[in-house]
């Protein structure tokens, strides 16, 4: 990943294929009151106090005109609730897609340094898909911020710019794919991001509609940079906004989809908070990570679409996996478990097993096995989307994070088994462990659950590996 440090915008004559930084483009008029545009101190608070709970801001910037009136109102809201422990960063992922995307990262970077905001440019690099690109894009961008928001202390926001119109494209997008109630409450204006319990995708532009940021950037002489893509038919949302007209004319406006959404977040805030009911009244137990044991015969008499939401909660918390489960595929699974010669299945990178009267879900390693990185003292990272491992500065050189394995389980569990609370060796094997030029340092997990072998003890405080559940 390279970090830019440019404070140049490009020139007033570069190309309008790369950015149009020195003149506001046209666009639609809309529909709106005099001053409909402005939004005010009062409103502006109201809708960026979710950001004021976090320590460090990235907000991620594109330079299209939603993120561009995003980071204005972001400073804007900085400079009026200011907070000397706060940290903001303006953030640009530069997908590499076409020719002169530089010179985009580098004017926004020049945007941001304007407003007093420092900018990186985070680089997706390597071999790009030929279909699906749009997909991949998404799902790259969101790593390359989150590997950003790793390097920071504390709870961090992501904040991005979705705005109404996006949260309408999305339930309409999800509806034609057959989601279920999660799919169609569409964006949520906070959730984790990923494995990492610290971070935190905020959106706090979702009740606000495109045109009017829009036409905040047009009333204050702000330019802003058109992609191209927005305008090219072979991807979904273009198709969707081009037919908006027609859509809004049988009654499917921006703001009716979007008023649904929240009315189905509703209904499924109380499924979770029933989901979490399940959770214990079948005494699940997730074990410090190294596995997930609940109750089966009061897990099987729950309802359907309870036993759906656990159990894809489970898999995303063991399985390892950057993409959520097929609602389809976890929906078949189910169905499976209900069986009484039900006794398998591996799902998501997760394990789900009968056990005598319980059900335990556990990683899988798989063909390619698990990850192996290696941590510098005083570094922490998110290992297998699982665990977040940290070594302290006081470790005597680097460690490498890797699975115990069975051999490593092996090797330790006759001193371990006179502690009692060993965790299967399948799900012990998946744990991540601490070496040092070959040596075994510690395995922080079943130091949790069998007590710490005398060997391990001085390292537990130098080596730690959280569960983030």
């Amino acid at each position: 990943m390279r970090r830019t440090t440019s404070r140049h915008a490009p020139s007033r004559n570069a190309s309008a294929s790369d950015a149009r930084p020195e003149r506001t483009p046209h666009s639609a008029k809309t529909q709106q009151a005099p001053g409909a545009a402005v939004i005010g101190d009062a409103e502006l608070n109201e809708r960026f106090c979710c950001l004021a709970a976090f320590s460090t801001l990235i907000l991620a910037v594109s330079g299209g005109a939603d993120s561009l009136a995003m980071m204005h109102l972001a400073a804007r809201w900085a400079r009026l609730n200011p907070d000397r422990r706060r940290r903001i960063i303006v953030a640009t992922v530069d997908h590499g897609l076409r020719a002169g995307s530089h010179k985009e990262t580098d004017w926004v970077a020049g945007k941001a340094h304007a407003l007093g905001l420092p900018h990186e440019t985070l680089q997706w690099q390597g071999e790009k898909p030929a279909t699906g690109v749009q997909d991949a894009a998404r799902t790259a961008r969101y790593r390359l911020l989150a590997e950003l928001a790793w390097r920071h202390a504390g709870p961090v926001a992501i904040v991005t710019a979705h705005t109404e119109d996006d949260q309408a494209e999305t339930l309409l997008m999800r509806l034609g794919r057959g989601s279920g109630i999660d799919g169609l409450t569409g964006m949520s204006e906070t959730r984790l991001l990923g494995a990492d319990a610290q971070c935190h995708l905020v959106r706090p532009l979702l009740g606000v509609p495109g045109a009017r940021l829009r036409d905040m950037l047009q009333s204050g002489g702000i330019a802003w940079i058109e992609d191209p893509s927005n305008t090219q038919d072979r991807f979904e949302r273009v198709r969707l906004r081009k037919a908006r007209a027609a859509l809004q004319d049988i009654g499917l406006s921006n703001d009716k989809i979007a008023l649904s959404a929240r009315r189905l977040e509703r209904a499924r805030s109380a499924l979770e908070t029933a989901t979490h009911a399940l959770e214990a009244s079948a005494g699940l137990d997730v074990h410090a990570g190294a596995y997930a044991s609940l109750d089966a015969t009061i897990f099987r008499s729950a309802h359907e679409e309870l036993r759906l939401r656990l159990m894809t909660r489970l898999i995303a918390a063991f399985g390892g996996a950057a993409e959520p489960v097929r609602l389809a595929k976890l929906e078949a699974l189910i169905a499976r478990m209900s069986a009484p010669a039900f006794r398998g299945a591996t799902l998501g990178g997760a394990a789900i097993l009968t056990r005598g009267s319980q059900i335990h879900v556990l990683r899988e390693p798989g063909r390619e096995g698990l990850p192996e990185l290696r941590l510098e003292p005083g570094s922490e990272a998110i290992w297998d989307r699982r665990f977040r491992v940290c070594v302290a500065a006081g470790m005597n050189g680097p460690v490498v994070v890797r699975a115990l394995g069975e051999a490593g389980f092996a090797q330790e569990r006759r001193q371990l088994e006179a502690c009692g609370g060993l965790p299967p060796a399948r799900a012990a094997a998946t744990l991540p462990s601490f070496w040092r030029r070959g040596a075994l340092v510690t395995v922080p997990g079943l130091a949790d659950l069998a007590g710490a072998p005398a060997a391990w003890s001085r390292k537990l405080g130098l080596c730690s590996a959280e569960f983030v559940w």
